[in-house]
C-alpha cells in the first residue's frame, strides 16, 4: 500500500512543527540550516521590497506637479526678464510661484491622516503609521484569517453525547442528570490543563496549540456549572502525570492519585482526544449503569455521530476512563514515577509510557463550539457591495472551515447553493492540502485560476507558503490587498501586502511587520476602517478642489499684467494670506465633513486613484475659477475707474506705474497722479481683491461640502467649517477696515467702501451658487451621464 510522502516542514517530529519532547531533554537532528529552514525562509520572503503605498504615489504626482510649475515659473522669467528691466518683473514672477506652489498640501494631507487615525482608534484598530490609513480604502481585496477574526475565540459547550444519547447544552437540567454524566464531566475536568484563578479561568504557559488552551478553559466552564466544587474534587484526585496533548497523536493522557469507595489509594487513567483516537482504544462503554463491550458497529456509531457533529463546525474530543488495578502496571508507574523524582507531581514523557492506554471505558463525546461574531455577516455584505473580493484562509481542516464560513454568510447553505447553482454567488471551499503535492509554478497557476474563476475564495489547510502565494499573485492581477495575519507564519504575507493587518496579543513579530493592528481582532472592524479611509480620500479631493479655485485667477492676473500690460498684480503679501490664512486653514476643517453618499456600496477607485485628475482640475481653475477670476477683475477696474482710471488709460503703464522716476501718470480726468498716490491707489486696490477672493472663496468653501449631494439636505453639522466661514467673513471686514495688513510699508488712512464693494461681488456670488446648485442638480438627476464624467472628481 502506497502512502503519501511527508516533506520535511510537514512531518510531526521537526522543529517549529512538532516535537514529542516537551520537558527535559533529548536528542535532534539537524536536517537544515540557514536560508533552507522554515524560519530561514519566512525571513528571506520578509526582507523583500514592499509594494508602495498609496500616499507614496500621491507624494510622487504631488512631487512631478511641482516641479513642472516650479519649471515653468522659471522660463515665464527668463521670458519676461528678457523683454523688460525692473524689480516689479521678479516680485510678480515670485508671486506666481507662490500662487501655484502647493504649500497647503502636506499640511492638508497629514492633518487628514492624522485625524483618520484617531478615527480608527476609536475602533479599535491602531495605525503604527500614517500611510495605511490612505492605503487601506483602496482595498480590492482583503485575505483575512478565517478563525480568530470571523469568530468570538471564545468556545462554549454545546453538545454532549453521553448513554447513547446526544444532549444540547441549551436545553440541559444539569440537576437531572445520570451518573454516566456526572462521570463525563468529571473527566473533562481532571484531563484539563486549564486552572482557576482568583477572578479569572486561564491556561499556564507550556508548549500547546492554542485551540487546545480555549477548549479547556471552555471544559472547565462548563464543569464549574455541573460539579459543586472543582478546588476539592483535583485535590482529592492528584495528577501524578500528565502527558499534554499533541498534534502527533491528537490525545491527551493523565493519570490521577485517589481513593477508591474502601478508602484505598488507586490510581486512575483518564484520556481525552480526538474521537477516532479515543474510540479505538476503547473495549467497554458504560450505559446506564451497565459496562457492555464497544464493538466495531457501535464503534462506527460513535465515529458517525463525531464526523456529523465535525460537518456543523464543532470541536469534538472523547473521553475515556481506565483504573489502574493490575498489579504489574502499578508497580511499573510507581518505579518510574520514583526515579524521576519531579517536583509538583509533574513527570515526563516516559512516565506515561510505562502504563498500558488500550482497553478504555468509552465515557462519551463533548462537543464545543467557536461561534461566528454577530457584526461579521454584515461586514461581509458591506464588503460585496463596496466590491472587495474575500480571500479567507486558515489552516484547520476542510470541515470546520466549511461551516464557519457558512455561518457568517461567506459561503451558501446547502439549501441555498441549490438555488444559486450556476451563479457566481455560490463559493465552494478549497482545501489547499490537495495541491500541496504539485510544484510551487504549478501551484501559482492554480491560484491565480481559482482568484479569476470564484468571487470569494475560502482556503482550508493552508501552508505559510501558499499564504504567500495568495497574496503575490492577488498583487500580480493588479489588486490592492490587505492582509490579516497573526502568527509568525503569517509575517511573509503582512509583509508583501500593500496593507498589513495583525490581530493584538499574538505575535510579536507579526505585529512589528504590521500597518494596522485590530486591538478587538475582528473583521468588522477592519471593514469600518475601510469606510473611514474611503471618505479621507473623499474629504482631501474636496480640500484641494477649494485650494485651486484661486490659481486661475493668478494666471489671469499675471497674463493680463504681461500681455495687456495694465498695472495690476497680487503682491507677495495677499498671496502668503491667502495661500495659509483663505485656503489651508479652512480646507483642513473640509476633512472632518461626513460622508455624503453610502462610499461602502462604491466599487474601489483603483484605476482612478490620483488626488489631481483632469475633472478636478475642470471644475476648480474652469467652473469656479473662471468666475473668481471675473469677480476679482471687475471688482478692479470698477474701483479704478471710480479713481479716474478707465481700463483703455491703464494699458500700457505696467511698468511705469511702478516707476519712482516717472513723476506722474493722468487719468482719464485729467488728475496727475504721483509715485506715491499711485503706490496708495494700487494698495487699496490690492485689498479690495484679496476681498474679493476671500468673498468668493468663502462661498467656494460652502459649495465644496458636497459633490453631488444637495446642500440643504447634507446639513451644516460640521461646525468647524460654519466657524471658518465665519472667520473668513471677518477677516474679509478686517481688511476692508485696514489696509495695512496688505501693504505693510504704507501708513495711510482707509477709504474703501465696504457698502460698494458688496454691491460689486454679489452678482458673482450669486453666479456661482447658481452655477454649481445647477451642475449637481444635473448630476442627481442623470448619473453616469457625460456630465458626471466631465465634472464628477
Amino acid at each position: 500500500m502506497s502512502t503519501k510522502p511527508v516533506t520535511k516542514w510537514g512531518s510531526n517530529n521537526v522543529g517549529f512543527a512538532c516535537s514529542h519532547a516537551m520537558k527535559g531533554y533529548g536528542f535532534g537532528v539537524a536536517i537544515a540550516c540557514g536560508k533552507d529552514t522554515d524560519v530561514g525562509t519566512m525571513t528571506a520572503l520578509s526582507f523583500r521590497e514592499r509594494p508602495p503605498s498609496r500616499m507614496e504615489r500621491h507624494q510622487t504626482q504631488i512631487g512631478y506637479y511641482t516641479l513642472v510649475i516650479t519649471a515653468i515659473v522659471f522660463i515665464l522669467l527668463l521670458w519676461t526678464t528678457g523683454l523688460e528691466r525692473g524689480k516689479m518683473l521678479y516680485e510678480v514672477n515670485l508671486s506666481l510661484l507662490i500662487a501655484l506652489t502647493p504649500f497647503y498640501l502636506p499640511f492638508i494631507v497629514y492633518w487628514g491622516m492624522r485625524r483618520t487615525k484617531k478615527q480608527m482608534n476609536k475602533k479599535q484598530c491602531y495605525a503604527r503609521n500614517l500611510r495605511s490609513t490612505t492605503t487601506v480604502g483602496l482595498s480590492t481585496v482583503i485575505v483575512s484569517d478565517l478563525v480568530g477574526t470571523m469568530s468570538k475565540r471564545r468556545m462554549r459547550v454545546s453538545e454532549i453525547f453521553v448513554d447513547m444519547e446526544l444532549l444540547s447544552a441549551e436545553n440541559l437540567d444539569l440537576n437531572a442528570q445520570s451518573a454516566r454524566f456526572i462521570e463525563l464531566v468529571r473527566a473533562s475536568v481532571l484531563c484539563n490543563d486549564a486552572v482557576i484563578c482568583p477572578g479569572n479561568i486561564g491556561v499556564p504557559k507550556m508548549q500547546k496549540d492554542m485551540y487546545g488552551n480555549i477548549l479547556d478553559i471552555a471544559l472547565l466552564k462548563f464543569g464549574l456549572l455541573v460539579l459543586p466544587n472543582i478546588d476539592q474534587l483535583r485535590r482529592d484526585h492528584e495528577k501524578v502525570a500528565n502527558k499534554y496533548y499533541t498534534s502527533a497523536d491528537k490525545m491527551q493522557v493523565t493519570v490521577h492519585r485517589t481513593r477508591g469507595e474502601d478508602g484505598q489509594p488507586k490510581l486512575i487513567l483518564l484520556m481525552k482526544g480526538h474521537c477516532s483516537v479515543v474510540v479505538r482504544r476503547c473495549s467497554t462503554f458504560g450505559l446506564r449503569g451497565e459496562e457492555l463491550p464497544l464493538d466495531s458497529q457501535l464503534q462506527d456509531i460513535v465515529l458517525n455521530l463525531a464526523d456529523g457533529l465535525l460537518e456543523a463546525g464543532r470541536h469534538v474530543r472523547a473521553f475515556a476512563y481506565k483504573e489502574l488495578s493490575n498489579e504489574l502496571e502499578l508497580r511499573r508507574f510507581s518505579q518510574v514515577s520514583t526515579s524521576t523524582g519531579l517536583e509538583d507531581g509533574e513527570h515526563k514523557y516516559r512516565d506515561y509510557l510505562a502504563v498500558d492506554t488500550f482497553a478504555l471505558r468509552f465515557l462519551g463525546i463533548i462537543a464545543t463550539h467557536n461561534p461566528a461574531r454577530s457584526t461579521i455577516p454584515r461586514a461581509v455584505v458591506r464588503c460585496r457591495s463596496a466590491g472587495i473580493k474575500l480571500i479567507l484562509v486558515t489552516r484547520r481542516k476542510r470541515r470546520l472551515a466549511k461551516a464557519l464560513a457558512v455561518d457568517v454568510g461567506i459561503l451558501a447553505a446547502p439549501w441555498e447553493a441549490f438555488q444559486a447553482r450556476g451563479s457566481l454567488v455560490n463559493t465552494d471551499i478549497v482545501d489547499m492540502s490537495k495541491l500541496a503535492d504539485q510544484k510551487p509554478h504549478h501551484q501559482r497557476w492554480q491560484i491565480e485560476q481559482l482568484l479569476l474563476d470564484r468571487r470569494d475564495l475560502v482556503c482550508a489547510d493552508t501552508s505559510s507558503d501558499q499564504l504567500h502565494w495568495i497574496v503575490d499573485a492577488c498583487r500580480r492581477l493588479g489588486a490592492v490587498v490587505s492582509v490579516i495575519g497573526s502568527s509568525l507564519h503569517d509575517t511573509p504575507a503582512i509583509r508583501s501586502g500593500h496593507v498589513g493587518v495583525a490581530k493584538f496579543g499574538y505575535a510579536v513579530m507579526c505585529e512589528a511587520s504590521a500597518d494596522l493592528i485590530l486591538l478587538d481582532s475582528s473583521f468588522a472592524t477592519l471593514v469600518s476602517v475601510v469606510a473611514d479611509s474611503r471618505l479621507l480620500f473623499e474629504n482631501l479631493k474636496k480640500a484641494l478642489a477649494y485650494c485651486l479655485a484661486t490659481n486661475t485667477t493668478s494666471i489671469l492676473v499675471y497674463t493680463a499684467f504681461f500681455l495687456l500690460r495694465v498695472p495690476f498684480h497680487i503682491h507677495i503679501m495677499p498671496e502668503l494670506i491667502l495661500a495659509f490664512f483663505v485656503n489651508l486653514l479652512p480646507a483642513m476643517t473640509l476633512i472632518y465633513e461626513p460622508p455624503e453618499e453610502k462610499l461602502m456600496q462604491q466599487m474601489p477607485k483603483i484605476y482612478d486613484d490620483f488626488l489631481l485628475n483632469s475633472r478636478l482640475l475642470l471644475v476648480s481653475h474652469i467652473l469656479v475659477g473662471t468666475i473668481e477670476a471675473a469677480a476679482v477683475f471687475i471688482t478692479y477696474f470698477v474701483y479704478m475707474a471710480d479713481k479716474g482710471f478707465v481700463p483703455r488709460t491703464l494699458v500700457g503703464h505696467h511698468i511705469m506705474w511702478h516707476d519712482k522716476e516717472a513723476t506722474v501718470i493722468t487719468d482719464a480726468f485729467g488728475q496727475e497722479w504721483n509715485s506715491a498716490a499711485r503706490q496708495r491707489l494700487e494698495c487699496q486696490a490690492s485689498a479690495l481683491c484679496l476681498m474679493s477672493l476671500i468673498t468668493m472663496q468663502c462661498t467656494n468653501l460652502v459649495l465644496t461640502k458636497t459633490g453631488r449631494a444637495n446642500l440643504l439636505t447634507h446639513g451644516f453639522d460640521n461646525w468647524r467649517l460654519t466657524a471658518a466661514v465665519v472667520c473668513l467673513i471677518c477677516l474679509c471686514v478686517g481688511i476692508s477696515r485696514l489696509d495695512a495688513t496688505v501693504c505693510l510699508r504704507l501708513e495711510v488712512t482707509n477709504e474703501l467702501n465696504f457698502g460698494r464693494f458688496l454691491w460689486t461681488i454679489c452678482p458673482f456670488v450669486a453666479l456661482l451658487v447658481f452655477l454649481e446648485s445647477t451642475r449637481k442638480y444635473f448630476l442627481r438627476l442623470f448619473p453616469d451621464s457625460w456630465l458626471e464624467l466631465a465634472t464628477m472628481y
